[in-house]
């Protein structure tokens, strides 16, 4: 019987999706058109194990890697052949103490929390710091490369695409970053930033919203995830243990490639509520910029509340589930926008309506 598995092969930092085979004293490893054997009496516990997860160690430095969820079959499998991890840490650490080895148990204990804080705590945060370092210029071909993994499955509205790129051009957003809109046709209440500018919008949250001022919100809410860098920073932090393997094997030249390989699942990323109540904020302050009815905001997420309500905690489809509507968070917007009001902007309006409408009932679209 084979049991699923993620191996790291020790060359790059790459992951590959592995099958694994326990046979006799070997385990056998398929991935990517391959195969490697390992000796299990040879095999060692990783010691960044944790989060759930197990994670093995095979061979001379750099070492191979397979991991697997704790509460797997695999995990039940390798129990037989590696039963000081299976008995737990505090039995393994007993062990040690009642054979005399308590100094050396310290030590490990406290090698080992070192580790683990550094891998649970330090290194994500270091990612996203590294991440929000990166120079634009990297940042927006990383970004490039993303959108290219992304629209090329996806289905183009190319009318509303060029539509929302045009209203979009009315406002100011205050940034250097070459901003480009995609209207993707897919029932989701969804909208998501890809870093380096590119936001990608499903027809499904256009036609929940009611007027210019609330997608003038939604988009300013996205612009500001790209000006403060946040999908790179989360997808750096989802990455952790994939770039500290990278800079374990002295493999620094996959990072981009192993970002690049997750660009489909980037909009499921959830936002830290500091950086959701950022991009609120500040899209708050780019509507006010523009002399746009702050209310928009307001609207938008009232709506986005009452389509929340029609699902359960655990089915939210797309911009629901990574973007909570908090009563808090409503609060703190109706405080922000409180006494605030805007201008009717009438190109923005025009533009709503062709958005709206059908191909036929377009009209001139008013010039850039």
């Amino acid at each position: 019987m084979k049991y699923s598995a993620t191996y790291y092969d020790g060359k790059t930092s790459l992951p590959y999706e592995a099958q694994v085979d326990v046979f006799g004293n070997s385990l056998t490893i398929y991935y990517n058109s391959m195969q490697v054997v390992w000796a299990i009496t040879a095999i060692d516990y990783s010691s960044f194990t944790g989060k759930g997860k197990t994670m093995l160690k095979y061979g001379d430095f750099p070492h191979q890697y397979l991991e697997f969820p704790i509460d797997s079959d695999l995990s039940k499998v390798l129990e037989k052949y590696l039963p000081k991890r299976a008995a737990g840490f505090w039995a393994f650490a007993n062990e040690m103490a009642s054979s005399g080895f308590k100094g050396v148990f310290i030590s490990v204990a406290i090698f080992l929390s070192t580790v683990a804080g550094i891998y649970f705590i330090a290194l994500p945060s270091l990612a996203a710091y590294v991440a929000g370092k990166i120079p634009m210029d990297t940042e927006i071909e990383l970004g490039k490369q993303f959108y290219k993994a992304f629209v090329g499955n996806a289905d183009i509205d190319s009318r509303k695409t060029r539509l929302l790129n045009k209203f979009a051009s009315k406002i100011d957003f205050e940034t250097a970053y070459p901003l480009k809109f995609t209207v993707v046709r897919d029932n989701q209440v969804n909208a998501f930033a890809l870093p380096g500018g590119n936001i990608v919008v499903y027809s499904g949250i256009l036609e929940k919203i009611k007027s210019p001022e609330e997608l003038a919100a939604l988009l300013s809410h996205e612009v500001t995830h790209v000006k403060e860098r946040h999908s790179l920073k989360g997808l750096a932090r989802s990455l952790a243990g994939s770039m500290l393997i990278s800079i374990i094997v002295g493999d620094m030249t996959t990072i981009g490639n192993i970002m690049v390989s997750q660009a489909n699942n980037i909009y499921q990323l959830s936002f830290s509520r500091d950086m959701e109540k950022e991009a609120d904020l500040e899209g708050l302050e780019i509507m006010n910029h523009n002399h746009l009815n702050p209310q928009g905001m307001v609207h938008l997420m009232e709506r986005l509340q009452d389509e929340e309500k029609k699902y359960k905690a655990d089915q939210m489809p797309g911009y629901l589930s990574s973007h909570p509507m908090t009563k808090d968070r409503i609060s703190y917007i109706k405080q922000q926008s409180k006494g605030k009001t805007g201008e009717k902007n009438k190109d923005l309006d025009t533009l709503w309506q062709q958005i709206q409408g059908s191909a036929e009932d377009e009209v001139s679209e008013p010039e850039n």
